[in-house]
């Protein structure tokens, strides 16, 4: 689980979740220590721990489709991440910047499974 560590959950809207990252994080000393940068595989695991949220129980993304990366997050900025349910298993991603007129960053569908403990 990267939240708490990793990121923080802001604030939670309509729009979805105001996401903060942990900039002095050791994953950006590696990734990349000269202008870091926020890995992709993480932001699809922070997108799997918010659609365990908005949905109430553990979920585990099991397929990702259509997966866009159009810019670049940087560990300073702040995020949006809106998570819709498109189909009984399948949900929509859509990540955007506070900052830029909520510009895209990063959009991908995902199925999954319910989990349960």
């Amino acid at each position: 689980m990267l939240h708490g560590s990793f990121y923080d959950i802001q604030q939670s809207n309509p729009d979805g979740y105001v996401i903060r990252f942990n900039p002095a994080h050791p994953i950006f000393s590696g990734h990349f220590p000269e202008r870091p940068i926020v890995p992709g595989a993480c932001v699809v695991q922070i997108a799997e721990e918010l659609a365990a949220l908005t949905y109430g129980h553990l979920i585990r993304f099991t397929a990702i489709h259509d997966l866009k990366f159009r810019q670049p997050i940087t560990p300073d900025q702040e995020i949006i991440i809106s998570i819709s349910k498109t189909a009984e298993s399948t949900c929509k991603v859509l990540c955007t910047d506070t900052k830029k007129e909520r510009q895209l960053i990063i959009s991908f569908s995902a199925q999954f499974d319910s989990l349960t403990l």
